[in-house]
């Protein structure tokens, strides 16, 4: 009975110290994964349509953290044949 309850207080806690972890502001020297999807007719449109995408997620991801300079990574884009190309992007960013 008591091993049941502390078994139980101790998720309790565990959840709430992730939640807390999770749930802090974006420090210096924080990283993030952004990645996106893209299609279009051609293999190029998409990837440029990729591309484009990416870079507005890192801004958009380097403004909602109030940082004015990041580094980016970037991955190679990689593509789907078949009636539409569908292309994905990905790259790693940080403060």
């Amino acid at each position: 009975m008591i091993r049941s309850k502390v078994l139980i207080a101790g998720a309790a806690l565990g959840v709430i110290a992730a939640f807390s972890a999770v749930s802090q502001p974006v420090y210096a020297g924080s990283c993030a994964i952004v990645s996106v999807k893209a299609r279009g007719l051609t293999e190029a449109t998409a990837s440029n349509r990729a591309q484009r995408r990416l870079t507005w997620r890192i801004n958009r991801w380097a403004h909602k953290n109030k940082l004015n300079v990041v580094r980016v990574g970037h991955g190679p884009a990689g593509c789907g044949k078949g009636a539409l190309a569908v292309c994905a992007a990905t790259a790693k960013v940080c403060s």
